[in-house]
């Protein structure tokens, strides 16, 4: 049996923000939907992890620790930033071939990676 995530929630204060957010900057396809209030559901990829936006009035910046893969981190950050989000940490190379990563804040407040291979 594999130990994998199949389920993370990322916390928001206005689900319709979060959901344009998302949406823009990394194209997923997210569903609210009325028989679970203050939930919108996405899968991320094909064989990516699903989740769900949590609409919630309290929101402590590292409540989660995702990582998101990308093909191209600095056009990723780009369009965090034309979506209302902010860089924190620019790309940055991990070592001994594991790739590279970034840190970036969403429109919501929360704190979440970026990651790939090159």
């Amino acid at each position: 049996m594999e130990n994998k995530i199949i389920h993370i929630e990322i916390p928001c204060k206005d689900i319709k923000m979060a959901k344009k957010f998302y949406e823009s900057v990394f194209k997923w396809e997210i569903q609210i939907e009325t028989g679970f209030p203050g939930y919108a559901f996405f899968k991320s990829g094909e064989e990516g992890v699903g989740g769900a936006l949590q609409e919630s009035e309290k929101i402590a910046k590292g409540e989660i620790n995702l990582n998101i893969q990308v093909e191209d981190i600095p056009k990723a950050l780009e369009m965090i930033a034309k979506n209302g989000g902010k860089t924190i940490q620019e790309k940055t190379e991990i070592g001994n071939d594991y790739g590279f990563y970034a840190v970036f804040e969403d429109n919501s407040g929360n704190i979440l990676g970026l990651w790939s291979q090159k």
